[in-house]
């Protein structure tokens, strides 16, 4: 249980690929900008509310469903950056599994005090201080 890897060498193929597969991939990681958002509604909430802690980023997201979820990560490693997307198998599963990791990170990271955007992420994640 973890991405089937795929890599495309030629970077011209990759970008063909990348503006094919836009509508059906979860995430892009950008050479410049890393990974800024999720293309689910849903997973771009849980992301979102993830962030509003300083210990879980969108990267951290994405090497959890890399390494926890079925799918493929297609990817052209050029010397100007590493270029990659996302497509899962399951969305759902996806969804439940993040959002458990969030929580998890959450409960073993507690903080003294909270800002009222933390405050607002626990009470999405059902997380009372």
């Amino acid at each position: 249980m973890a991405m089937k890897k795929i890599e495309i060498e030629k970077p011209d193929e990759f970008l063909k690929l990348i503006e094919q597969k836009k509508k059906k991939y979860l995430y892009h990681d950008h050479p410049n900008d890393g990974i800024d958002l999720f293309c689910d509604a849903i997973l771009e909430d849980i992301g979102w509310y993830a962030t509003t802690f300083d210990f879980i980023t969108y990267r951290d997201i994405a090497d959890f469903i890399e390494q926890n979820c079925d799918g493929t990560l297609t990817y052209n490693d050029h010397p100007m950056g590493f270029n990659g997307f996302v497509e899962v198998d399951d969305i759902e599963d996806v969804r439940e599994k993040v959002k458990l990791f969030v929580i998890e990170k959450i409960k073993d990271n507690k903080l003294d005090d909270y800002d009222d955007d933390q405050l607002e992420a626990l009470e999405f994640f059902g997380i009372f201080s």
